[in-house]
């Protein structure tokens, strides 16, 4: 099975356009992975910063549950423990709709640096297939009638 990468595929259409563009588009994805990943990493703090805010709310909830005295004191600690993780969730969203947006941004201008080479070595693609294409097209055109003019079978 011929593949790019195997050293039996054919030189032909390994050409310096090709080649040029095979660059840019892995400089693309390679760039755009990486934004991928700085965007998880940072979902993963954002992550670990909200079990940590959760567990101190809770913690904090639960001492002031425990050093409740009498009855006032207890129904507020209870009171507490009707929304908990409350702030902390409210913070999270914040965080994540900043990191969402950073991260769409980052993608954007990502892209919006790399493709215009993409698009450049892309059309030279093009053009260079047109170009062999044309030039196959007149030899096979040449070859025919070169054998119509030998062919005994002419009318």
């Amino acid at each position: 099975m011929l593949s790019p990468f195997t050293s039996q595929f054919p030189q032909q259409f390994l050409t310096p356009a090709v080649k040029s563009h095979l660059e840019a588009m892995v400089t693309l994805y390679t760039d755009m992975a990486q934004r991928t990943l700085e965007t998880l990493q940072s979902l993963g703090e954002l992550n670990l910063q909200l079990g940590r805010d959760l567990v101190a709310e809770f913690g904090a909830n639960y001492q002031s549950l425990m050093a409740a005295r009498d009855a006032g004191q207890l129904g507020g600690a209870v009171s507490g423990q009707l929304m908990p993780g409350a702030a902390a969730l409210q913070t999270y969203q914040r965080g994540l709709a900043d990191l969402l947006g950073r991260s769409g941004s980052s993608m954007a201008q990502t892209a919006t640096t790399h493709l215009p080479a993409v698009r450049r070595s892309a059309s030279a693609v093009a053009e260079e297939f047109v170009n062999q294409a044309s030039e196959q097209t007149a030899r096979a055109t040449e070859n025919l009638s070169r054998y119509h003019a030998t062919s005994p079978l002419r009318h």
